[in-house]
């Protein structure tokens, strides 16, 4: 038998960060949206918009100082990009103990200075706005803890325990969905519900990853690296199984090798299928200190707070909510 001759596959266009760029901007676009509504849901209040979104950036902070610690980039994390080429020259990081420090320094600052704004405004003087502070610190990075998609907790735990099966990726992401839309019908929180929907959709994404994974396997295809480590043989592979299975995209696409007066789209849909193969560097007790560490980052802030419900009593009587 002989070997399938690399050089009849065309070289592999590059990978374009306009197309990239574009994605992460309409997802931003989309938070900040939704936190528009969100805030002016629960309040008319334009100060807590800004305030919310400085917390955001604190939050991001973290994620980035870890990245440049370690020298690599997380996945998931969209913000980063924003960063500049602080970012963009570095590799995914296919360490799990890497992935779930970055993961987790992004809502720990923010809930270690929360607490303390809130412990130092229990004894002193008080203030609406140190209270609004340390409040919206721990709310918003309590709840990016929360083990459920697309948070932080929920990177955390699919990192340990989903990350080599799509399957249960896929229904980990089906019950986070299901859970934000459960919570924010009965609290009647109409941006939670509409983030749950959408969640929905990204389960749909999961099962057509899913199985072009399963047809990559069944023909030999390496998709478990990076982009630009893909050989042209490999590009054109995966190219041509997902064209495949979208047989209407595949009628505008010129058959054989020829690249396509839009490649940069069919570029980023082999970007977005493609997989980091993590290494479990992480030790079963190390799983388990990390796990309760996230709980308690999760449980003692709420305790504190309603130990201490009296200062939200206060808050909510003098500020002009």
């Amino acid at each position: 038998m002989f070997e399938e001759n690399e050089n009849i596959y065309p070289v592999k266009p590059e990978l374009l960060a306009g197309s990239a760029g574009r994605n992460r901007n309409g997802i931003i676009l989309f938070g900040l949206v939704i936190l528009f509504i969100a805030v002016n849901y629960l309040s008319d209040s334009f100060m807590i918009l800004i305030e919310v979104l400085l917390i955001l950036a604190l939050h991001e902070l973290g994620h980035f100082i870890m990245m440049r610690i370690y020298r690599v980039k997380a996945q998931g994390m969209f913000i980063m990009s924003y960063f500049g080429n602080s970012t963009t020259s570095l590799r995914f990081s296919d360490s799990q103990r890497q992935q779930t420090f970055i993961n987790l320094m992004g809502p720990l600052p923010g809930i270690i200075l929360g607490s303390a704004i809130f412990l130092y405004a229990l004894y002193s003087e008080p203030s609406i706005f140190v209270i609004e502070i340390g409040v919206l610190l721990l709310v918003v990075n309590v709840l990016n803890l929360v083990p459920i998609d697309p948070f932080d907790g929920g990177r955390i735990v699919g990192g340990f325990f989903f990350n080599k099966n799509d399957q249960l990726k896929m229904i980990f992401t089906l019950i986070s969905s299901v859970t934000m839309i459960v919570i924010g019908v009965y609290y009647g929180f109409i941006p939670l519900t509409v983030f749950g929907f959408l969640m929905g959709l990204k389960v749909r994404a999961f099962q057509k990853s899913k199985d072009l994974h399963e047809q990559m396997e069944e023909t030999n295809v390496n998709y478990k690296k990076e982009y630009g480590d893909l050989t042209d043989k490999e590009y054109w592979k995966i190219r041509t199984i997902f064209l495949l299975n979208n047989p209407k995209l595949k009628e505008m696409i010129p058959s054989g090798y020829t690249l396509w007066d839009n490649e940069r789209l069919l570029v980023e849909q082999v970007r977005q299928v493609l997989r980091i193969d993590m290494k479990p560097d992480l030790s079963i007790v190390s799983k388990i200190a990390i796990l309760c560490l996230v709980l308690v980052l999760i449980v003692s802030p709420i305790v504190l707070v309603l130990s201490n419900f009296e200062l939200i009593e206060w808050y909510f009587e003098n500020a002009n909510i």
